[in-house]
């Protein structure tokens, strides 16, 4: 069988080869071994049949609301077809788009349609005859259509007056809707400063969404990763967790490398073996820090720190096996939920009126709300490859440290020192500037300057404690 992408993912054209001689032909329209093969691994459990006497009939768009959501496996077997799929998933890169094939008793070719998307199709042809499987038995009260000519969707039938049914010229529109489809969205490392907001920010947009716990989902236990994520099937893994002590993996350097490498290298090939989307969060570490200009997202990765070393072997790992992945590389992260540098300045205030700051160490404190925001907004693109997520504008910790304490109305001398008096068991780069040319091309918003996101942050906290 020849297996046909179109523009809509996961929405197939299925080929089947064709045997003919001067008796007729054969053809094998269903094997489940040989789709298994192919990677659609389908329990289809009912064949429905319709016959449609008069050309221009057209039936849809249907489906079936959660839990009954069906997919279906279509073909024409009298008389030739349009058949039209139409994505309905919230957090899809095709939201709300359409997909038409031709499909004839001629081409012989199957149209497979996934949970999620709407169903309908056109009778080209007079006496259309239409069979398809599906794995779910039909449920009436789960049973649901949308307007055939629904502006917002757009569909081109080319026809002006069709011949419908009752129930589908009486059809809402995809607002008025109660369509309930959504994305699975799984999130690593929910406790995390990052991995809650990004858990917030997909709840916020309604997007249905798992985030283990770490006694569900240890990344040293590479057969629970994977069993956990084969029971859930999400379709799209941010992955947040990760072994962050930077001075600690110096000396835990199996450890750190067990969660970073191996860890990731588990939900990587599980991930490929579901056909999810996989959003790696790495590190401004994985760079040496030389000289003064922003990285590049395509400069070779230079770690001059263990922690750095292993996610830079985590990049390689989710670009090794995952087609369908979103590297983003961050720096200098602060949130609500966790402790920060931010969180530290605060906490120093409480004991201390003089501090020393490193001052020669150059990047972007980066609110992990902001860049929760920019995640989410870039996984339901398909603009794969590598991205440098991190608020605008450039600082030293010092630089830093300052306008945290003035936005707080906080006296505090505070002491400018070089990296090199400032000993620490893990090397930092000096120059943890990031290009983001890569966001500027695919034309998302880049996130908003340093300053303006930490006085949110400082808001936020302020209220936080009221």
């Amino acid at each position: 069988m020849n297996i046909i992408k179109t523009e809509l993912e996961d929405v197939l054209i299925i080929e089947p080869r064709f045997f003919g001689d001067h008796r007729g032909w054969f053809i094998e329209t269903y094997s489940k071994l040989k789709f298994e093969e192919l990677g659609i691994d389908i329990d289809f459990v009912q064949d429905n049949h319709s016959m449609s006497t008069k050309k221009g009939t057209l039936r849809g768009l249907h489906f079936q609301t959660n839990p009954k959501a069906q997919t279906k496996l279509v073909r024409c077997t009298k008389g030739r077809i349009l058949d039209v799929a139409v994505d309905l998933r919230k957090g899809s890169s095709t939201y709300k788009q359409w997909v038409g094939v031709e499909l004839s008793e001629y081409n012989k070719k199957q149209f497979l349609i996934p949970k999620g998307f709407a169903h309908g199709f056109l009778t080209l042809t007079d006496n259309a005859e239409v069979q398809y499987k599906v794995d779910e038995y039909y449920a009436p009260e789960c049973d649901r259509s949308i307007r055939f000519n629904d502006l917002e969707i757009g569909i081109d039938w080319g026809i002006e007056d069709p011949i419908l049914s009752e129930k589908d010229l009486k059809a809402p529109l995809l607002k008025d809707s109660d369509v309930d489809f959504s994305l699975k969205f799984m999130v690593t490392g929910r406790n995390g400063q990052l991995g809650y907001d990004v858990m917030m920010r997909l709840k916020e947009m309604e997007f249905e969404v798992i985030a283990p716990r770490r006694d569900e989902f240890d990344l040293i236990n590479k057969d629970r990763v994977k069993k956990y994520i084969i029971k859930e099937k999400p379709d799209v893994i941010i992955h947040c967790a990760a072994y962050t002590a930077v001075d600690n993996a110096e000396e835990e350097k199996a450890l750190c490398y067990l969660v970073n490498g191996e860890g990731t290298r588990a939900v990587a090939e599980v991930g490929k073996d579901i056909n999810a989307k996989v959003v790696y969060i790495s590190t401004d570490y994985v760079f040496d820090g030389l000289g003064q200009e922003p990285h590049s997202e395509e400069k070779k990765p230079n770690p001059i720190n263990y922690y750095g070393y292993t996610k830079e072997q985590g990049e390689k790992i989710v670009r090794e096996l995952i087609d369908k992945h979103f590297v983003i590389r961050t720096s200098w992260v602060y949130g609500l939920n966790g402790n920060n540098f931010v969180k530290t300045m605060l906490k120093l205030a409480e004991s201390r009126n003089e501090i020393n700051v490193v001052s020669d160490q150059i990047g972007a404190p980066t609110y992990t709300k902001d860049l929760a925001e920019f995640i989410v907004n870039l996984v339901q693109t398909k603009e794969y490859g590598t991205y440098h997520g991190v608020n605008e504008g450039y600082c030293s910790w010092y630089e830093f440290s300052k306008v945290i304490f003035k936005k707080l109305g906080i006296n505090m001398k505070i002491n400018p020192v070089p990296t090199d008096k400032y000993q620490t068991k893990a090397q930092r780069p000096l120059n943890s500037r990031l290009s983001k040319k890569n966001i500027d091309k695919v034309g998302l918003r880049r996130l908003p300057h340093w300053e303006e996101a930490l006085t949110r942050f400082i808001e936020e906290l302020k209220s936080q404690e009221d």
